[in-house]
């Protein structure tokens, strides 16, 4: 009987587990989100005031997307979907957020300063609309999770005792 009580312990912890990990995925996607804004206004402003090619403007923008040496050999499009291909599985990125990553560096680099700062422009504000989601997912679907995991463990542990 005392080996049935710690099992179903356990699985009660993994459905907690379970559940925290869900909801730290969102905290996840919230907190790239907002660094990933920062990174425009840090790119937008390299933008302005150097006169630095692309590559050397992104990889200056902060630690969130890097090119090594050799991806400046491939058009700026094809080395931006290389180096953001990982993201929306390491930070949990909707269909939404992954598909406006990727149009984002479509798009850059191909027109002149003042082209390029409008699109960051319009692309910080549809970033921002995803952070405001991120935020609300955050706020309705957090504790959910956390309680589904509990009640999952739960559920199965009152099934083997």
């Amino acid at each position: 009987m005392l080996l049935k009580l710690c099992g179903a312990a356990l699985l009660t912890l993994a459905g907690a587990a379970g559940g925290g990990w869900y909801a730290k995925r969102l905290r996840l996607r919230r907190d790239f989100l907002c660094d990933f804004i920062a990174f425009l206004d840090t790119l937008a402003t390299l933008l302005r005031y150097r006169n630095e090619d692309i590559f050397t403007s992104v990889n200056s923008s902060g630690e969130l997307i890097r090119f090594p040496p050799e991806a400046r050999q491939q058009p700026f499009a094809q080395a931006w979907e290389a180096q953001t291909a990982a993201l929306p599985m390491r930070y949990a990125l909707s269909r939404q957020d992954t598909a406006l990553l990727h149009a984002f560096g479509a798009k850059l680099g191909a027109t002149d300063i003042q082209g390029q700062l409008s699109h960051i422009a319009l692309y910080r504000t549809l970033f921002e609309k995803q952070l405001a989601a991120a935020d609300e997912d955050i706020k309705s679907k957090a504790k959910l999770y956390r309680t589904l995991g509990i009640f999952t463990g739960a559920s199965a542990a009152l099934m083997m005792i």
